[in-house]
C-alpha cells in the first residue's frame, strides 16, 4: 500500500497553540500514519513531496450550514419557491464550493431529508465533490415556526417525541430544534421560545435514548434558558434577544458555561450584507448598536470559558459556502482570539462537539483530511484563504 509523505515549513495539528517547524505528515490508505519533524524522516524524506512555505493543518469543519438555501438576498423566496430539483442542484454546488475552499466536513443544520441524506451518501461513495456531511435533516419547529418549510411541525410533548423518532428513523446524525423563532421566517418571533421547558427536556431525553445529541437554534433569551435546562449539546447563535434589544443574561450565560454547552456564534452570518449596507449608507444606528452588543456578549461568553465552535450559517443572505474563513477572521478581530484558538473552533473543538474522534486533528490514526495554506497560519489567520492543497480522506481535491 503506497504511502504519501508531505513536508512543509509549518504544521499545526489542531491542538494547543504551537506549530511544528519543518514538519512532515505521512498518509496511507486515507489515514494519517505519522506526523513529526522533517529530520525524523531520515533517508525516507528523499521521496517526500515538499510543499515549501506552507502550513499543514486539519481540514476545516463548518458547524452550521443549510445546503439548499441560496445565500442570496432572496433566500426566503428561493426556499419557498425553488423546485425540489433546484434545491438538490443548489446543495450539490454548495457542497462542492465548501470542499474546494478547504472545508472537509460540514454539519448541516436543516435541509430536507431526501436531499441532505442523499448528499451525505453521495459524498461517502465519491459520486460528487463534497465534504463529509453530518446532517440533522428536517428541523423540529412549531406550527408555522421558524423554517417550517424544511421542518417537522410539533406542538406537544408527544409531537416532539414522535418527530425525534421519525428523524432518527430517517437517518439523522443528530437532532436540530428551533427553540425560538428566527429572522428568516415571517411571524415566527425570534424573541420568544417555540417550545416549553418540558418540551425541550423531553426532546433531549428521547434523543439521548436513541444515541443522538441536540442542537438548538436560540435567538430569544427564553429559548436559551430552556435549552440550558434541557442540556442540549450545542446552542446555535445564542443571541440574547429580547423585544427590541439585545441584553446579556448572566443566569443563562452561566448555565451555558456550567453545563459545558458548545456555542456556535455564527459570527459572520450576514456580515457581507452588513458591509453592503455600510457601503451604501443604509445601515441604521440601531442595527449598528445591536451588532456591537452581540459581539460584546460573545466576548463575555468567552471570558466565562464557554467553548465556541465555528459555523457561518452558510446559505443565509450573502453568507457563502466558500467564505467560511470569515467566521474565524472575525473571532480574531472582534472577540480577541489568537489565530490558533480560532482554528481550533473549526478543527479539534468542532470534532469534539460533533462527538467524533475520527478527524479534526493531524495525528496518527485520524482521517487524512488535510489543508495546506501559504504562509504561517499560526501567526496569520488570513493565511487560511491562501490555499495550496485540500485533501479529503487522503485524496487530493485541490492542488497536488
Amino acid at each position: 500500500m503506497a504511502t504519501k509523505t508531505l513536508t512543509a515549513r509549518w504544521l499545526f495539528d489542531g491542538t494547543g497553540d504551537e506549530a511544528i517547524h519543518d514538519a512532515f505528515i505521512q498518509i496511507e490508505d486515507g489515514t494519517i500514519k505519522a506526523v513529526g519533524r522533517r529530520e525524523e524522516l531520515g533517508t525516507a524524506g528523499a521521496n517526500a513531496q515538499d510543499l515549501g512555505e506552507v502550513t499543514l493543518l486539519p481540514g476545516l469543519v463548518n458547524m452550521h450550514t443549510h445546503l439548499t438555501c441560496s445565500a442570496t438576498l432572496s433566500v426566503l423566496h428561493d426556499a419557498l419557491h425553488d423546485t425540489y430539483e433546484t434545491k438538490l442542484m443548489r446543495a450539490i454546488e454548495h457542497a462542492r464550493a465548501s470542499l474546494l475552499s478547504g472545508v472537509t466536513t460540514i454539519r448541516d443544520c436543516g435541509t430536507l431529508n431526501g436531499i441532505v441524506f442523499s448528499i451525505r451518501e453521495a459524498s461517502k461513495q465519491g459520486l460528487i465533490l463534497a465534504p463529509h456531511v453530518w446532517a440533522a435533516g428536517e428541523v423540529l419547529t412549531s406550527t408555522a415556526g421558524h423554517c417550517w418549510f424544511f421542518g417537522i411541525e410539533c406542538d406537544t410533548v408527544d409531537d416532539v417525541r414522535r418527530a425525534v423518532r421519525s428523524q432518527v428513523k430517517a437517518g439523522a446524525d443528530y437532532i436540530k430544534v428551533m427553540a425560538t423563532g428566527g429572522n428568516l421566517t415571517p411571524n415566527s418571533n425570534p424573541n420568544r421560545e417555540q417550545f416549553s421547558r418540558d418540551d425541550m427536556i423531553a426532546l433531549v431525553e428521547d434523543s439521548a435514548r436513541l444515541g443522538k445529541y441536540v442542537a438548538a437554534h436560540c435567538h430569544g433569551t427564553p429559548g436559551i434558558h430552556n435549552a440550558v435546562a434541557a442540556s442540549v449539546r450545542t446552542i446555535e447563535h445564542c443571541s440574547f434577544v429580547v423585544p427590541g434589544d439585545v441584553v446579556y443574561d448572566e443566569v443563562a450565560a452561566n448555565g451555558v458555561a456550567e453545563k459545558g454547552i458548545y456555542v456556535v456564534p455564527t459570527i459572520s452570518t450576514g456580515e457581507r450584507n452588513r458591509q453592503r449596507q455600510l457601503d451604501a449608507g443604509t445601515m441604521s444606528p440601531k442595527q449598528q448598536e445591536t451588532r456591537y452588543k452581540r459581539l460584546e456578549n460573545l466576548r463575555k461568553l468567552n471570558d466565562l470559558g464557554v467553548k465556541f465552535v465555528s459555523g457561518n450559517d452558510a446559505g443565509m443572505a450573502l453568507t457563502r459556502f466558500d467564505d467560511f474563513q470569515l467566521d474565524l477572521e472575525l473571532l480574531v478581530e472582534h472577540i480577541g482570539f489568537s489565530a490558533t484558538k480560532a482554528i481550533r473552533t473549526a478543527t479539534s473543538q468542532a470534532a469534539e462537539a460533533i462527538g467524533s474522534d475520527e478527524f479534526g486533528v493531524l495525528a496518527p490514526g485520524k482521517r487524512a483530511d488535510v489543508l495546506a495554506v501559504h504562509g504561517n497560519a499560526v501567526d496569520d489567520i488570513g493565511a487560511l484563504r491562501k490555499i495550496e492543497m485540500v485533501m479529503k480522506s487522503g485524496q487530493v481535491v485541490v492542488g497536488g
